[in-house]
């Protein structure tokens, strides 16, 4: 206790040192960087004359326009090199922290522009590399804790994820795991070269060397050990206050709801505090353990205690300000509930009647479901074009007609079922009176007037029942939209890139890369959107406080169950829990 204490007392005599680094970049990034990022990469997207950039156009974007290509290029070296200063800073400042002679925050201040500009100076393609792949690629730790913005950007979808653990065997799993821990021992063998790099204006090949040296044979493990201990300093200390506060919020919940909810607020400022003196902690103790340097020990007499106070109390006005948005502003509405496929947790075979059935009884807002075309210009209810997974025969929709394809059994989770075509589907849903999100799957067999063909049969029907459309193909949205204005659409995009300006009513996006960003724009642009695929309770939960307008889910039932649950009583310990949960994501 007397070490943290100790610890803690370096931390709140620098406090104003430590802000103001932090607020700095904070205000560039947030307020003048990535604004002026967006509003940049948007006019050059509006150049190529595309609404969006997505995997399915990505090539036919870029090789438009060899000047606008260009220009994509420089903004993507431009944030390489943000994000590269931006390390830089915090590194420089925090370093500075470190210097024996007591200084003022004018002095400090001085050193850290000085050295800042003197590592500005000394950029070098090869030291942006090194730093880009050693922040995302050996320890993507460093760049979540550093929170820098770009780097954070590159992220795999959790559809991804699911898609390769569920297609990956026993080996795999274990070549995934050894490759994990062979990143991590090479970052270790590494991270000594990012101090040569920043503070002695080393180069790669220099700094590298020195880092090798520095953790030859035996002298890894002490690095090895030095680094989980600063780390787990960091997270220990914020687990064991965020967990004492949550525990003490619990009991509060008891109390009537205005009281509870006012002292939640109050416990979240609390834990944000807690949270950003982690952080300081563990990076203070990274940079140290690089610089083999530690902040200096001030007598009591030397701590301006009315001056740091002032800091605090101010950083909690700040904080319970975000807390009456975080604990108050998502539940003024909450988010519609659409099931994935037509199934819930595995109840059936997806897009088939007995599904629909077992599904529209547990009420949801919307089903979501998928048509494809068949080898008579029909439709049937199928998500994949390639039907062998689900029924066995080979090839796909465009091989059958309607009626082969209605002959076939779908088989999935155990259970069996006829595949419908999406009149019998229809039919039902609105004999069920359920709303279905109709997804229009397209590939390059399809009929070029299938849109029409489709809208002229189920457009009028479709909007007077209150069904919407989605699909990942725009050129579908724009005629859906030209042919049947009143009818709503989706616009489906798997990674959250440059903000879309399209003609659909709004989003439909996979939901590890959505943001609150993404969300507000979507808010000022009129465009609702929904996410998908969450299926469980702290992703979901996540989704709801990012106030998105709709959930597509594969667990329809633990949906229900938690909109359910925050509609009768709002649990301020389980909300609090929630976001201590995504704070602990970025240790």
């Amino acid at each position: 206790m007397t070490y943290l204490r100790t610890e803690f007392q370096k931390v709140y005599y620098n406090l104003d040192k430590i802000l103001v680094l932090f607020f700095t970049s904070f205000v560039f990034m947030e307020i003048a960087w990535i604004p002026l990022n967006s509003w940049l990469a948007e006019k050059l997207l509006a150049l190529t004359g595309h609404a969006y950039l997505s995997p399915t156009n990505i090539l036919e974007v870029f090789s438009e326009n060899w000047l606008v290509t260009v220009g994509f290029f420089l903004l993507f070296i431009a944030n390489v090199l943000v994000a590269y200063l931006e390390m830089a800073l915090l590194f420089i400042g925090i370093n500075q922290l470190m210097d024996p002679k007591l200084q003022d925050l004018k002095d400090y201040l001085s050193d850290v522009k000085t050295g800042f500009l003197e590592t500005a100076r000394e950029i070098r393609l090869s030291k942006i590399i090194f730093v880009l792949f050693f922040s995302v690629v050996l320890f993507p730790h460093m760049r979540k804790v550093f929170n820098i913005y770009y780097f954070n950007k590159i992220v795999l979808p959790q559809f991804i994820v699911d898609y390769v653990i569920n297609q990956t065997n026993l080996l795999g799993i274990v070549i995934l795991l050894a490759l994990v821990l062979l990143l991590f021992w090479a970052s270790t063998r590494l991270m000594y070269a990012l101090p040569q790099i920043y503070l002695e204006h080393k180069t790669v090949k220099e700094s590298i060397a020195y880092s090798l040296a520095k953790t030859d044979g035996q002298k890894q493990k002490l690095a090895i050990w030095g680094l989980i201990r600063v780390s787990l300093t960091a997270f220990l200390v914020f687990l064991a206050i965020s967990g004492c506060l949550i525990g003490w919020q619990a009991v509060l919940d008891f109390l009537p709801d205005k009281i509870s909810g006012l002292l939640a607020v109050f416990n979240f400022a609390l834990i944000q505090l807690a949270y950003y003196g982690a952080i300081a902690v563990f990076l203070i103790k990274f940079i140290g353990l690089l610089t083999e340097q530690t902040l200096p020990t001030y007598r009591r007499k030397r701590l301006r205690h009315r001056f740091q106070f002032s800091i605090i109390l101010l950083s909690m006005l700040y904080f319970t300000g975000l807390g009456v948005l975080y604990l108050y502003a998502p539940f003024d509405t909450v988010p519609v509930t659409i099931s994935h496929r037509g199934v819930d947790n595995k109840n059936g075979v997806q897009n088939t009647l007995p599904s629909l059935e077992k599904t529209a009884a547990l009420k949801p807002d919307y089903i979501e479901m998928d048509i494809q075309e068949t080898k008579d210009k029909q439709f049937v209810v199928m998500h994949d074009n390639d039907i062998e997974a689900l029924t066995g025969f080979p090839g796909g929709t465009h091989d059958y007609t309607l009626s082969e394809l209605t002959q076939m059994t779908a088989s999935e989770n155990g259970q069996s079922a006829p595949v419908p075509s999406f009149d019998d589907y229809l039919d039902k849903a609105d004999e069920l009176g359920q709303k279905l999100i109709v997804e229009i799957k397209v590939n390059d067999e399809d009929s070029r007037d299938l849109t029409k063909r489709f809208l002229k049969a189920y457009g009028d029907r479709l909007i007077k029942k209150g069904h919407q459309i989605q699909s990942l193909d725009y050129q579908t949205i724009i005629e859906v939209e030209q042919e049947q204005e009143d009818l709503i659409t989706y616009f489906i995009l798997p990674f959250n890139s440059i903000y879309p300006h399209t003609t659909a009513d709004g989003y439909t996006m996979e939901y590890t890369s959505l943001d609150d960003s993404f969300v507000t724009r979507s808010w000022f642009n009129h465009k609702t959107v929904y996410a998908w695929t969450p299926n469980d309770k702290e992703s979901m939960m996540q989704m709801i406080m990012l106030q998105v307008d709709g959930i597509i889910t594969d667990n329809l039932t633990e949906l229900n169950s938690t909109v359910e649950e925050i509609q009768e009583d709002l649990d301020y310990s389980q909300l609090l829990t929630l976001y201590v949960q995504q704070m602990i994501q970025r240790f």
